[in-house]
């Protein structure tokens, strides 16, 4: 082989490999001519996001994933879960997954025992965590409490207890004892501190998705459930309580809907980005402490999204007209 076509083979050899690498990792992507994608998470999802975000860039360098800061929100995309927010009823939503919330204590809590033989059912759960409603027919002013325990709450717009009062009839303002600000983990910790500690949370954040099981000092409190759903929720294992939980309905467990909800106007970006997290991206639902949509909600999303697509097809042959 002479020196030509020695230094020809190498020229090829150099372009091919560099053509592979950038297919493989992005890193020959022109920053200036990537399409962004902004993203406005919520705290609970945000571990799923950073994953998504992560997997997305490997296999679709031409769009940068990027969290929303709050001077762009209104061109975001933003993650609202169900049952806390209802004013987005104007603007197009994707459900993508679900989560889910059970009532907790502290491993030392006495109430655990006394809940061992007297599980919660929807009226204990209504006397332990709501203030009595005065206006309610039974309604005693001088009936003492039926439990020794303090409920403790976040206060923030998309805390948990919206979800969980709204689930039983409430609103969030009814949950009695202790508000606690900021991230709904702190729920945790509070009723790690305090013996009489009673609260409620995301299975995601009630065990510890490594390991799978629930994190140090968490109980869960006993319910009322068929014998078959208490077994399954005993095992205290997060794979197991999904399973349960998005092949059984309990009527004692709120399970809630999270969704995308779309800015005014969208780009073939972001719907190749929801076409990819209801398809390759529902591979991360499950291992972040999240229940997975059925086969006929996800196929309803994605004929949503398809729809989108036309749209967006249309208006642009119409604009360029």
């Amino acid at each position: 082989m002479n020196r030509k076509v020695k230094t020809l083979s190498l020229i090829v050899l150099i372009a091919v490999s560099s053509s592979v690498n950038a297919q493989t990792t992005g890193a020959a992507v022109n920053p200036e001519k990537q399409e962004t994608v902004y993203i406005k998470g919520i705290k609970f999802v945000d571990a799923l996001l950073e994953k998504w975000i992560d997997e997305y860039s490997k296999t679709h360098p031409d769009v940068l994933l990027s969290i929303a800061g709050k001077d762009i929100r209104e061109h975001a995309i933003e993650i609202v879960p169900s049952g806390i927010l209802d004013d987005n009823a104007l603007q197009t939503t994707v459900s993508f997954g679900k989560y889910a919330i059970l009532p907790i204590a502290g491993k030392n809590n006495a109430l655990n025992d006394e809940l061992k033989r007297k599980k919660l059912n929807e009226k204990r759960i209504k006397e332990l965590f709501f203030e009595k409603d005065i206006f309610a027919e039974d309604y005693e002013p001088d009936r003492k409490e039926k439990y020794d325990a303090t409920v403790y709450s976040g206060n923030s717009s998309f805390s948990v207890s919206h979800s969980f009062a709204g689930h039983f009839g409430y609103e969030a303002g009814s949950l009695k004892g202790k508000k606690i600000a900021g991230d709904d983990i702190y729920l945790n910790s509070a009723v790690q501190k305090d013996v009489k500690g009673v609260s409620f949370n995301h299975l995601n954040y009630i065990f510890n998705i490594k390991s799978r099981h629930l994190n140090d000092g968490i109980a869960l409190l006993p319910l009322n459930v068929k014998k078959e759903y208490a077994e399954v929720l005993n095992v205290q294992n997060l794979d197991e309580t999904i399973a349960l939980l998005e092949n059984q309905e309990i009527d004692l467990i709120p399970v809630k809907e999270l969704a995308f909800v779309l800015p005014e106007k969208v780009n073939p970006a972001v719907i190749q980005f929801l076409e990819w997290a209801l398809s390759e991206g529902q591979d991360y639902i499950h291992p972040f402490g999240f229940l997975q949509l059925d086969t006929k909600t996800i196929a309803r999303q994605q004929r949503k999204i398809s729809a989108l697509g036309t749209d967006l097809l249309a208006n642009n042959n119409h604009t360029e007209r």
